[in-house]
């Protein structure tokens, strides 16, 4: 595996939810990842916070609208990617070789 950047920030995972890939980068020395779309040019669609305790996504002005907080089903898909990623991110970065 190697080591992939978004605004300078280590891409550790992406997923896709509603036919839409999202990528997530880790904010260095925080329990926080970055959620961009990776079709165009990564619109911050939001920030998934405190992974050390109780996870919150935080929605981008540009992400509102796509998050559509009336709808659960995508923030939920969103928070449990990030959480899992979270969790697997010692040995992912364990395997990466650059």
């Amino acid at each position: 595996m190697s080591l992939r950047f978004i605004d300078k920030y280590p891409l550790i995972g992406t997923t896709e939810v509603d036919d839409f890939e999202l990528c997530f980068a880790w904010v260095w020395h925080q329990p926080c990842l970055r959620v961009t779309f990776a079709e165009t040019e990564n619109p911050l669609l939001g920030r998934v916070t405190h992974l050390d305790g109780l996870p919150r996504l935080v929605a981008a002005p540009t992400g509102l609208a796509w998050l559509n907080q009336d709808d659960p089903a995508r923030t939920g898909a969103v928070l449990n990617h990030a959480i899992d990623l979270w969790r697997r991110k010692e040995q992912m970065f364990r395997d990466c070789n650059g």
